[in-house]
């Protein structure tokens, strides 16, 4: 009888255990999930605080020296990306609208979605155009016009 008194008091002591071990790893969790929070606020006011220096560094063109390379660095790093934007555009044959930034055909001269005049680029075929399928056509000037266009790309009127 004494055996099994025991074992349940060894039991019992085992289950309390096991519950306050839980709660420690329940407590532990959340703690560590509360750091991981703090630690991305941090790096989200890290980023803002870098932002804000190269804006700085952008519209005045000076920073204190400890950032400027890393500014200046930052600069071409934006070139090379407008670079190869404009490299994309160039071989799907498209451009970007100078006032909506619209995608639209390189060959359009307005833009079908706000009807800016965009200026005509020097590449472009007009093979390229013939091969494609028949689009409707502007009722002012006849051009064939992208489906869903607010405005007409050749002559700037409102579809």
């Amino acid at each position: 009888m004494q055996f099994f008194e025991n074992l349940g008091k060894k039991v019992g002591e085992a289950a309390q255990a096991a519950a306050k071990k839980s709660g420690e790893l329940v407590e532990i969790t959340k703690l560590n999930a509360s750091i991981s929070s703090e630690e991305d606020k941090i790096q989200k006011l890290y980023v803002q605080i870098g932002k804000t220096i190269f804006e700085k560094f952008e519209q005045t063109g000076t920073a204190d020296d400890t950032v400027k390379e890393a500014c200046v660095q930052i600069t071409e790093h934006m070139a090379n990306v407008k670079a190869y934007k404009e490299k994309i555009a160039e071989l799907k044959g498209v451009k970007t609208c100078i006032n909506c930034g619209a995608e639209m055909e390189r060959t359009q001269l307005f833009c079908g979605k706000c009807g800016t005049k965009n200026e005509l680029p020097q590449t472009g075929t007009t093979a390229q155009a013939a091969e494609q399928p028949a689009k409707p056509t502007c009722p002012a000037c006849n051009a064939e016009v992208t489906e869903g266009a607010a405005f007409c790309t050749n002559c700037g009127q409102k579809l």
